[in-house]
């Protein structure tokens, strides 16, 4: 009997527990309704001020400038926005995720990264007058255009070491590349000459001294450079016969010294200005026209934020330059101009040190 009673108790222990868990006082209902009104009141006040603070930001800020990308497209691919703050708003209207950047030659200003299908995103910076690269979609995409005014209240900025970063990257690769190039020549050279092909060596050589002397601004202002491209220059002045003799370990020790140097933009256009102003030959060289051509046209983007109306003439300079290239002409007002850019981008002494 006592088994039995202890059994039925737990049972009716174990039916009763139910029922004391669904129980609810009314005051605990009122307090819990209460806690949930309190948490979305929260909640939306959270929202209200979130969103209020949003537009009054927007308010505060610059006007945005509405950028559609595409795989291989911008919209607009011309920008021409005031030198300062701007704000972009750039909407990805392809069909994979993209990105969005401000490039000054090599160097990524802005960027905007994993901009998803139909999704924007919003880039605001500080912009100095220059022109710009855009990528618009894919980075192998054309480029767009981005031109950014000086303001005509404000005054030109100084520029920095830091400012002279992109440029001299840029220019370093391209020494890389046409030293790799000369090199190959002279395999070539060196190639043609051992199997007596005196046709095949001629031309190695005609295009070794080509490559060379669009290496021959970065020696500036360099006696051990410019040394070594005086010996390489001579060398391939001979016949193809006597142009390879003993002509590597000179072209190897001026790769090196050359992949060690940084050439600052006042350097590469002491250069420049020095192929134009040749006192050698009545017009420039094809090669050394085309050397100074491409320093110009490096240098342009960093000239437009310190000197707009310089860079605008060098451009139309530049324009002018195949159907004028003699020192009388187009080549002279280059030459001119170019020593108003060298001086428009040198860096005082403090600034160098810095």
């Amino acid at each position: 009997m006592l088994a039995l009673f202890l059994t039925g108790g737990r049972e009716r222990q174990a039916l009763a527990a139910p029922r004391l868990e669904t129980r609810r006082s009314p005051r605990l209902r009122l307090v819990g309704i209460g806690t949930l009104l309190l948490a979305c009141g929260g909640i939306g006040a959270f929202v209200y001020a979130a969103g209020t603070g949003a537009r009054r930001s927007a308010a505060a800020g610059t006007t945005d400038i509405a950028i559609a990308i595409t795989d291989r497209t911008c919209q607009p691919a011309v920008l021409t926005v005031p030198a300062g703050k701007a704000s972009f708003v750039v909407t990805n209207r392809g069909e994979r995720v993209l990105e969005w950047e401000i490039l000054d030659g090599v160097m990524v200003l802005e960027e905007r990264e994993n901009i998803a299908p139909g999704q924007s995103r919003r880039l605001t910076t500080q912009l100095h007058a220059g022109e710009y690269a855009i990528t618009c979609g894919l980075l192998s995409a054309p480029r767009g255009r981005l031109i950014v005014q000086a303001s005509t209240t404000q005054p030109r900025p100084a520029l920095t070491l830091m400012d002279m970063v992109g440029p001299a990257a840029e220019y370093r690769a391209f020494l890389s590349e046409r030293s790799a190039a000369l090199a190959k020549a002279l395999d070539a050279l060196e190639q043609a000459q051992g199997v007596g092909d005196v046709q095949a060596a001629d031309k190695a050589r005609h295009e070794a001294a080509a490559l060379l002397s669009g290496l021959h601004p970065a020696t500036a202002g360099n006696a051990d450079l410019d040394d070594l491209f005086g010996k390489l220059q001579a060398a391939l002045t001979e016949d193809a016969a006597n142009a390879a003799a003993g002509i590597k370990p000179a072209a190897e020790a001026f790769r090196t010294a050359l992949a060690q140097r940084t050439v600052l933009p006042d350097t590469m256009l002491a250069g420049a200005i020095n192929l134009l102003s040749s006192p050698d030959s009545d017009t420039g060289t094809p090669e050394d026209i085309t050397a100074a051509h491409d320093i110009a046209k490096l240098l342009l983007p960093l000239t437009a934020r310190v000197d707009p109306e310089l860079a605008g003439r060098i451009r139309t300079d530049l324009v002018a330059l195949p159907n004028d290239a003699k020192p009388g002409g187009a080549l002279r007002v280059l030459a001119e101009d170019l020593a108003a850019m060298r001086k428009a981008l040198t860096l005082s002494e403090a600034e160098r040190k810095s």
